[in-house]
């Protein structure tokens, strides 16, 4: 994998495969702002500030416009990019929020080119992907506790090698002391704890620190994958490391991404974006839903996000039923409309507690099914027959760019949309990486001022 990492090029990758990175950067980019106006990110902001200070002239800016070390830059980035549930996810994995932040960061600050950048995310992207594959995506969790985003590190290193042109035996020493250092419990799942927003960020800059260590002489584990005592041994408890080497560098399984239209649990999502278009030819108050029933299959109704009461925003974006109820409440068209406020109101919570389900398949595919509820007196059935958001569905691209403007509209910076859609369309053109950073930063530090101005008053 690591002769993977080091040989990669830009050339190599297929040209389907280079539009969905571009695709994927674009829904990255409105993730990243949405999370930067989030509690935590503000909470992060004030802690980075203290332990990351700086002085001189290398500062490197957050979303927000705060001057901070590079180190500080890529947690802050990683945090934006995780902080709201709504990044593409694959198996377990989000590369969209450990990987790439930290990536991008670095690209930025060593003046890479669109094309460096593209290269060394298809190799975080992959890696990040099938370790997910490996462990046992998120049955892993059940089975050992650690959160599947543990594969942020090792992977963020790869492409960081990638990125700067490094041999395969500096990668593999990479990848080797950042999954060493691999971490992250699932323990938030039952508390009202904020530990899965920070997650990525840390695998993020974990991996390319690891990555910068390595290069100056601290060697890692180079079998840390396969080791007896290694990353699969520890993570997981029926690995399948055939998966990491099959096909690899001719089939991209990181292409399969399932992109979120709306900031709630992947599962939830085809119920939530049906509610969505029922909600363009229809009105209604949320005081008048009642007896809300959901016909689905295995996906849908997976005990392990079926929590009726969430303690906190984090739980409540995880929770299917929640993020169901939460279509239903509020228009989540502006994704923003997802927040503490809509957590803790009595008439979401009563009508996530309340719900009901029925199996109607046992395929353990089937994403799909049907809603039943009272508008008053009126009875409602919406179908859940399609979703643009699963690979190769039609509207995927389309999706991407929606959200993009959605979040845009929601900061008051819609007019920016087409230019930087058109910016990372083309990015296999830019010299330097670097000035689509800065832009992105400027209308985060816009966007983040005219959303919490809009919240104070």
């Amino acid at each position: 994998m690591a002769e993977f990492a080091a040989n990669s090029t830009f050339e190599s990758l297929p040209p389907y495969f280079v539009a969905l990175l571009s695709v994927f950067i674009l829904d990255t980019f409105a993730v990243m702002l949405s999370g930067a106006v989030q509690p935590v990110y503000q909470s992060a902001k004030k802690a980075i500030e203290i332990s990351h200070g700086v002085s001189g002239n290398s500062t490197y800016a957050t979303l927000d416009g705060t001057q901070t070390t590079l180190s500080g830059q890529m947690y802050m980035m990683g945090l934006a990019a995780g902080a709201f549930e709504f990044d593409h996810v694959i198996e377990g994995s989000h590369p969209s929020s450990s990987v790439f932040p930290a990536l991008f960061c670095v690209a930025a600050a060593y003046g890479k080119s669109g094309k460096d950048l593209l290269s060394a995310m298809a190799v975080g992207y992959e890696f990040a992907t099938r370790l997910g594959y490996a462990v046992g995506g998120e049955d892993a969790e059940e089975e050992t506790s650690f959160h599947a985003m543990i594969n942020g590190s090792p992977a963020t290193a790869a492409a960081v090698g990638n990125l700067l042109g490094w041999d395969a035996d500096t990668i593999a020493s990479a990848i080797g002391l950042a999954a060493s250092s691999s971490s992250g419990l699932y323990a938030w799942i039952n508390t009202e704890a904020m530990t899965r927003r920070t997650h990525p960020a840390s695998q993020g800059q974990l991996g390319a620190e690891a990555a910068l260590l390595a290069r100056a002489g601290i060697a890692g584990p180079p079998d840390v994958i396969e080791n007896t005592y290694g990353y699969l041994s520890a993570f997981s408890r029926q690995p399948e490391p055939e998966v990491l080497l099959e096909n690899l560098g001719t089939e991209w399984m990181s292409a399969e991404q399932v992109l979120k239209a709306l900031p709630v649990h992947a599962r939830a999502l085809g119920f939530a974006y049906a509610i969505d278009q029922y909600r363009e030819e229809h009105s209604w108050s949320a005081a008048d839903i009642s007896n809300v029933t959901l016909y689905a299959g295995p996906p849908t109704l997976d005990s392990r996000n079926w929590i009726l009461e969430p303690m906190s925003l984090s739980t409540a974006q995880y929770s299917i039923p929640f993020g169901i109820i939460a279509s239903l409440v509020t228009d989540l068209r502006n994704p923003l409309n997802m927040n503490d406020a809509l957590v803790f109101s009595p008439t979401a919570r009563d009508l996530a507690a309340n719900i009901n389900s029925v199996s109607i398949s046992d395929d353990p595919t089937y994403f799909y099914g049907y809603m039943t509820f009272n508008i008053g007196t009126e009875f409602a059935n919406v179908t859940v027959d399609h979703y643009p958001g699963l690979p190769e569905s039609e509207g995927y691209e389309q999706l991407a760019e929606e959200k993009l403007f959605a979040v845009l509209r929601a900061l008051g910076l819609e007019e920016d949309g087409d230019d930087l859609r058109n910016k990372i369309a083309n990015l296999m053109d830019l010299d330097d990486v670097s000035t689509i950073l800065d832009e992105l930063i400027s209308l985060g530090t816009i966007g983040t001022r005219n959303y919490l101005a809009g919240s104070e008053n």
